[in-house]
């Protein structure tokens, strides 16, 4: 196909208005503004096009430009050039905003009818809902309030809800219920940023699209596999957000279930969005509940405490600014479970998560079954078997390693793992996970996003353990005790350690940053 035609086909529509609420905090500056930058680089934006932020604490216009433009300048993954940012910032404006107050959104409905009257058309329109998930249920309600998510010939009108899509099974059902109400299933995009990573979507082709591996992709060879989601930031002045999420609800009953579904999801019989999303709901149904009594016997938690990351001394969570002094919100969490179906049944899934870790990883380690020393040759029975064992990296590199047993050049018969790597700097040249979602959610395309009936099973795996928690931070106060502790920029809680080590198993190490 010629690449113009292809690039105008990915183009987002002309007459689009984003409105960002939230517009002020981390999310938009981080990675929304750099993504809409590098959309701009490909050439993916249209003329017709305004950027419209919200926020309680926003700059006016001119301020929240150049604020957003040392943002792109520290974020991007590309060199600042003024011929892509400037069609961006002369059509970014911002607003300041109580989500509370009518007037707030009778600002933004004459905003876009003047935008409109601009065109001459009527715009399509996308909200994004980067604030405080307590927000959600308000933002929904004002935009249908005031008529802004009508739809009209071939112009749409569309949400993005960031995660965490509610705080448990029931606040999730009742967010569901208000969305809609207002809105149609094609008008509502719930994003897991995670899923837009290029490595994220290699799984499925990955294990689908070998037949070296798929022989071997089941209880009969794997002895257990690891995921690791592991960040060496902390709180980063959102703890607003992250007392109420903690490790669990931020990191868990999202990216690492998702992977989690990736990893170990039957074929569908076709690479159809639907299809893909019915398996994973079928896996989901197939974890097993951990029962409230036994979580602690599945679960550990900890909180960092100061230490040294990339060389620089870091206050420990208790110490960070807001976050109250006797806050139980675990900073890091490491859980067990299992499949119960027939590919996966007596397989544990270990799965960790940190902030203040050693350095930003996140990987999915499989492990497969020592060999039966009786079914090796005589003279290697003298050697420590040595597992075959299939890692793959997400970030910050996107790969894939196995590990296999070689004899190294010599007179003696001796084996040491030898690892083959697939992937590494070539792959770093991947689009961003917000871009392909932004454009994504603007093309219509849901492929990328997460059913309702997906986020209603992940709750059910993870509300146990919550509540289990949260009679054990009572029990904890009441003794005057805190949740165990790690120094940041180390390894984890010890406690994570004899977590898995009384399985006979150990954690990947995670070398340091450098």
């Amino acid at each position: 196909m010629d690449p113009n035609l292809e690039n105008e086909k990915n183009r987002v529509p002309e007459g689009t208005i984003v409105v960002i609420f939230g517009a002020s905090g981390d999310l938009a500056r981080r990675k929304l503004m750099p993504a809409f930058y590098h959309l701009s680089r490909e050439g993916l934006l249209p003329e017709k096009l305004r950027i419209i932020g919200l926020g309680r604490r926003i700059q006016d216009t001119d301020e929240f430009r150049d604020h957003m433009m040392r943002r792109v300048i520290q974020y991007c993954s590309h060199k600042m050039e003024r011929r892509f940012w400037g069609p961006i910032a002369d059509n970014m404006f911002s607003m300041k905003a109580d989500y509370q107050e009518d007037e707030t959104f009778l600002k933004l409905k004459d905003f876009i009818a003047e935008t409109e009257a601009e065109w001459g058309q009527r715009s399509n329109r996308l909200f994004y809902f980067s604030t405080s998930p307590s927000h959600f249920d308000l933002l929904a309600t004002k935009i249908a309030q005031f008529g802004l998510h009508e739809e009209t010939g071939t112009a749409w009108s569309r949400i993005i809800v960031e995660k965490p899509f509610g705080l448990d099974l029931e606040s999730a059902d009742r967010l569901n219920e208000i969305l809609t109400q207002y809105y149609s299933e094609s008008q509502i995009f719930r994003i897991d940023h995670f899923l837009g990573k290029e490595a994220v979507q290699n799984i499925l082709i990955f294990r689908m699209s070998n037949l070296l591996f798929q022989p071997v992709w089941n209880r009969e060879y794997i002895d257990h596999i690891q995921l690791t989601i592991a960040e060496t930031i902390g709180v980063e002045g959102r703890v607003d957000f992250f007392e109420q999420t903690g490790a669990i609800r931020d990191m868990i009953q999202s990216h690492a279930l998702q992977i989690l579904a990736f990893l170990a999801m039957e074929h569908p019989s076709r690479l159809d969005p639907e299809e893909i999303r019915d398996e994973k709901v079928i896996l989901f149904k197939s974890v097993r509940k951990i029962e409230e009594n036994d979580v602690l016997d599945y679960t550990v938690r900890g909180q960092y405490s100061e230490g040294v990351v990339n060389s620089e001394l870091v206050p420990g969570y208790l110490d960070e600014e807001g976050v109250p002094p006797d806050s139980m919100v675990e900073t890091y969490t490491a859980i067990k479970l299992f499949i119960d179906n027939f590919r996966w049944r007596g397989v544990p899934f270990y799965i960790r998560t940190g902030k203040r870790m050693p350095t930003r990883k996140t990987e999915i380690l499989i492990q497969l079954k020592q060999l039966d020393v009786e079914t090796m040759p005589t003279l290697l029975q003298k050697q420590p078997p040595i597992p075959n064992t299939i890692r793959i990296e997400i970030q910050p590199r996107a790969g894939v390693e196995l590990q296999i047993g070689w004899k190294p050049p010599g007179l003696l018969t001796d084996v040491e793992p030898t690892s083959l790597t697939i992937g590494g700097k070539a792959m770093l040249k991947e689009p961003k996970a917000y871009e392909r979602l932004l454009l994504d959610a603007m093309r219509g395309d849901s492929t990328l996003f997460i059913r309702y009936d997906e986020i209603r099973e992940m709750w059910k795996i993870v509300d146990p353990i919550i509540r289990a928690w949260k009679k054990e931070n009572e029990r904890l106060k009441q003794k005057g005790l805190k949740l165990p502790s790690y120094p940041a920029g180390t390894q984890g809680p010890k406690e994570a350690n004899h977590f898995i080590e009384r399985d006979g198993r150990k954690w990947t190490y995670l070398e340091p940053s450098r």
